[in-house]
């Protein structure tokens, strides 16, 4: 039986762990009547690594090697190994790391590029992908073989692909000179955008029911010999992030949800009062841009919209949250047409009292980036993405559920807004082919290495359009 990490997929399947490109090759061709997944960290929410048939451990392919290339140090990465192993080599036998991070190091390679996995600030960790390797069908012949990209729609494609290019077995990223993170965590009312000239790692949450922001003002800043007290301060506010903000404060969410609905609205108003502010840390990126994101088992959808759009989606995400938790908000003029206009408004009036959001929506900077289908892709301007989390269990996500169908649906009604794929999804294909200008050439691609619909399964069926081999 597998699970993912929300506890909210669970599926069977039989397991193959190949230690070899030739196991992984013998696999395709002995299962090509059937349905075949990798399988990744299950730190994805939404179905895109359930499989009923076969399903690949990739745990052998680990491997960490620098490469030089045109004078840039370039790392290729076996497609099972972890994110932190990965940080962990480069750190130790170079001064290089990865471009971006996404909140966790627990990943795996091939599920944080075929998800778009992300920071803030910069483009996902897929845009950085400068070649892969594959295993898929030829083509011509039918047999499993080898492929490896490094240039046109083929690279694009696989950069993010959702498992359906085929089964990735290592991939080359980009390094940059290894860096430091000045963090500052700041209190405000409204959102200041100009402020990313500066600190282009900024990411923001928006507290419900207090509506104000937590900004955590972020700078990368150059190596340098440390002082005593900054290696002291560094260490001490990673104690206190775990303690305090990983451990403490989500033990407070788990405890309002147990108690009741007020309780958790006034644990949330005050909540921004409970941080330390306006106290700079500087440390090691991976320890001020990752969380323990871990300790407590919860759901995720997350939106991507337009920089140009963030103001409007607030407003609406303010306003649904309210009338979600059974208040009865004015909504102002515009935004009212708005929704009316686009046949969203009743339904969210009839959703009153069915979801008390409890806990911030967390808003990061994604520029845009060069792939076929990332969240990044083809866009004209920087994206915000906007978290959804919920922390209750499984069973008790009714409400959530509802509250996240209403969300999606509308922005993307609003202002094309996309979701992200390994996170709660639940949109289908025809938003999704609205919102991705180059689907047609990544489904293009996957069908050519892969006619039967091998790699696919229900869930990129339902979302791309691209339809999946029948359970064998």
């Amino acid at each position: 039986m597998h699970s993912n990490f929300g506890g909210n997929q669970r599926w069977r399947s039989r397991r193959y762990r190949p230690r070899s490109e030739e196991e992984v090759l013998a696999i395709l061709e002995k299962h090509r009547h059937e349905q075949i997944r990798a399988l990744g960290s299950g730190h994805s929410w939404s179905a895109i690594g359930v499989c009923s048939d076969v399903t690949l451990d990739l745990s052998a392919f680990d491997s960490v090697q620098l490469v030089p290339q045109a004078g840039e140090p370039v790392v290729r990465v076996g497609a099972g190994c972890r994110l932190q192993r990965v940080l962990d080599r480069l750190h130790a036998a170079s001064g290089r790391t990865l471009p971006t991070l996404g909140a966790i190091k627990r990943q795996t390679i091939a599920g944080a590029i075929s998800t778009g996995t992300h920071g803030s600030g910069r483009q996902s960790l897929s845009h950085f992908v400068l070649a892969v390797r594959l295993a898929a069908y030829d083509p011509a012949s039918g047999a499993a073989r080898i492929f490896e990209y490094r240039e046109g729609d083929a690279l694009r494609a696989a950069r993010c692909a959702l498992g359906c290019a085929g089964i990735l077995l290592s991939v080359e990223l980009a390094t940059v000179p290894k860096y430091r993170v000045a963090e500052t965590v700041r209190r405000e009312a409204s959102l200041d955008l100009g402020r990313y000239a500066e600190h282009p790692l900024t990411q923001f949450a928006l507290v419900p029911y207090a509506w104000e922001y937590l900004v955590f003002e972020r700078a990368p800043v150059a190596l340098r010999a440390e002082p005593p007290g900054e290696r002291l301060k560094a260490w001490l506010m990673r104690v206190y992030n775990t303690l305090w903000v990983d451990v403490a404060v989500h033990l407070g969410v788990k405890l309002g949800l147990a108690l009741d609905d007020r309780v958790v609205k006034a644990m949330q108003r005050n909540s921004p009062r409970l941080l330390l502010k306006n106290v700079t840390r500087v440390d090691d990126a991976e320890h001020v841009l990752t969380l323990g994101h871990y300790y407590f088992r919860h759901e995720e959808m997350e939106l991507f919209v337009p920089e140009s759009a963030l103001a409007g989606t607030l407003q609406v995400i303010r306003y649904a949250t309210q009338v979600f938790a059974g208040e009865a908000p004015e909504a102002p003029a515009e935004l009212a047409a708005a929704l009316d206009a686009h046949g969203v408004h009743a339904a969210l009036l009839r959703s009153r009292g069915l979801h008390v959001h409890h806990y911030p929506f967390s808003i990061r900077r994604l520029l845009p980036e060069d792939a076929l289908i990332s969240m990044g892709s083809s866009a004209s301007e920087p994206l915000y993405a906007i978290s959804v989390f919920t922390y209750r269990g499984p069973h008790r996500r009714q409400g959530y559920y509802a509250f996240c169908a209403w969300l999606a649906r509308a922005l993307h009604e609003l202002c094309g807004a996309r979701l992200h794929w390994g996170k709660h999804f639940p949109l289908g294909a025809p938003e999704v082919a609205q919102a991705y200008p180059r689907l047609d050439a990544f489904k293009d691609l996957c069908r050519s290495v892969d006619p039967s619909g091998v790699f696919g399964n229900r869930y990129t069926e339902e979302v791309l359009g691209l339809p999946a081999r029948a359970r064998g």
